[in-house]
């Protein structure tokens, strides 16, 4: 081997070994994971539909949009700001109708129930126990 080569081989057992850890976001990532999906009807301000699902920690801003439900002129479009999974600093936005949005607060709100029953003894100090 030459002097070349012995330092190339020496290099590289100096590196740091790779150590399977738990990062610690894991438990963060696995919460996420199990919290439900918010499936809701899209729809743009030229009338096109579909389908969007994302989680609810995702749900940056609510505003109403700049444009009018094409099937119904009275009822505005909202713009639902979500968070993307690509940058800290970038948003995704989905157009929703006002059924379309009243489904993401009914959602919004169970999941904030759910959250709230999971706890151990929780009660609302203001809410009978029933109401969870």
């Amino acid at each position: 081997m030459t002097i070349r080569s012995l330092a190339f081989v020496g290099a590289f057992l100096a590196l740091p070994a790779p150590v399977a850890v738990a990062h610690a976001h894991d438990e963060y990532y696995r919460d996420y994971q199990q919290e439900p999906l918010i499936v809701v009807g899209t729809k743009d301000c030229e009338g096109n539909a579909g389908l969007a699902s994302f989680r609810a920690e995702r749900v940056f801003k609510v505003q109403a949009g700049n444009c009018r439900d094409p099937d119904d002129s009275d009822q505005p479009l909202y713009q639902v700001m979500l968070r993307s999974l690509l940058g800290a600093h970038e948003y995704e936005i989905v157009w929703v109708d006002a059924a379309g949005m009243q489904a993401i607060r009914d959602q919004l709100e169970e999941n904030r129930r759910a959250a709230l029953r999971s706890r151990d003894g929780y009660r609302a100090p203001d809410r009978p126990d029933d109401e969870g």
